[in-house]
């Protein structure tokens, strides 16, 4: 686990919680509440203390209950917090097969307590967590001592693409999502049918 500076005796600075790991999109209401009298030395102590941000279990559950399927690879748990799949996009409105990814995500997960495991980029600049979903399941495609990835099933039945950055870590299962997108390409799956 990465060392994380302790915070100096001085102002708080945007570099500051940048060097503390702490995502952008909290940052301007951090620097606010320093303004506005919070003691961020002796917070941001306990926060390094236990691991950094992102080892708070509040923030970056392990498991959840999904509230609401937003979209194909967007879900919201019961906790408010949002969740996108990492390595992985699905239609948006309006694009073709949107509505069969989102029916197809409600279907398996949608009021299920579901597991989060997260890569090397656990956020993004929406403030949105990024994690592989894994749901219960018992006779669906992919399904592996009782559980699916939800990332990879997506991208096994057609209804979502691969998305790797390039400059970025490989992703943990970059090679199983690559592998199923290839399989459905092959079989002309939804949005790989000619």
């Amino acid at each position: 686990m990465p060392k994380h500076p302790r915070p100096p005796k001085k102002s708080l600075s945007k570099s500051l919680l940048v060097s503390l790991g702490i995502p952008a999109v909290f940052i301007p209401g951090l620097i606010l509440a320093s303004l506005l009298g919070w003691n961020w030395q002796k917070d941001l102590n306990k926060l390094v203390e236990r691991g950094g941000f992102y080892q708070n279990l509040n923030l970056f559950p392990q498991q959840a209950v999904v509230a609401q399927v937003i979209d194909g690879d967007t879900l919201e748990l019961k906790n408010g917090r949002t969740i996108r799949l990492v390595g992985v996009d699905a239609p948006n409105r309006g694009e073709p097969y949107f509505g069969q990814a989102l029916e197809y995500t409600i279907a398996l997960i949608e009021d299920q307590e579901v597991k989060l495991e997260y890569d090397a980029y656990q956020d993004d600049k929406f403030g949105r967590i990024l994690a592989y979903v894994w749901a219960p399941c018992t006779t669906q495609k992919g399904c592996q001592n009782g559980q699916l990835m939800l990332n990879q099933t997506l991208v096994e039945n057609g209804f979502a693409k691969v998305v790797i950055y390039p400059k970025r870590k490989k992703l943990k299962y970059q090679e199983e999502l690559l592998s199923a997108e290839e399989e459905a390409k092959k079989e002309n799956l939804n949005l790989w049918q000619d």
